[in-house]
């Protein structure tokens, strides 16, 4: 299960909608505890893709600093979410093709018209060729 309070749900809403038609991208900051992932912060990133209207890129200078602060005490980088324009909150080929590392959570935001429809929470297969869908819930309830 993942855990995304409402504030981050807010925050991903506010960025996606804001960055449509192109594709929007962040990183999510938290920790694992047992089988949950909860989310503390979605840093936003800029989409440094060639075509942000059709691909995401995260901009691997904020994607260092996060890790470093990460070795330093700070909320570990436990995946990334980004923004369908016109499309579906479900994997695409192209997400298929992007994965590199399975540990990570994805989140896929579906925006129509700039308006955000729907955030679906996904990890990738171990062998990198597909993905499950996770439950997405914004109720922290016990994370022990």
């Amino acid at each position: 299960m993942i855990l995304l309070p409402a504030d981050q749900r807010t925050a991903i809403a506010a960025h996606v909608e804001a960055d449509y038609p192109s594709e929007a991208c962040g990183l999510l900051l938290g920790q694992r505890r047992n089988d949950r992932v909860l989310i503390s912060q979605a840093v936003a990133s800029a989409n440094v893709s060639d075509q942000p209207h059709h691909r995401f890129e995260i901009d691997p200078v904020l994607r260092l600093r996060l890790q470093k602060a990460a070795r330093e005490g700070g909320a570990a980088i436990l995946g990334h979410y980004h923004s369908h324009p016109n499309g579906a909150a479900r994997p695409s080929a192209t997400d298929r093709a992007g994965i590199y590392e399975p540990d990570l959570v994805w989140l896929i935001a579906a925006v129509k018209d700039g308006s955000l429809l729907e955030i679906a929470a996904y990890t990738p297969w171990a062998d990198g060729d597909g993905f499950d869908e996770v439950e997405l819930s914004e109720n922290l309830g016990t994370t022990k």
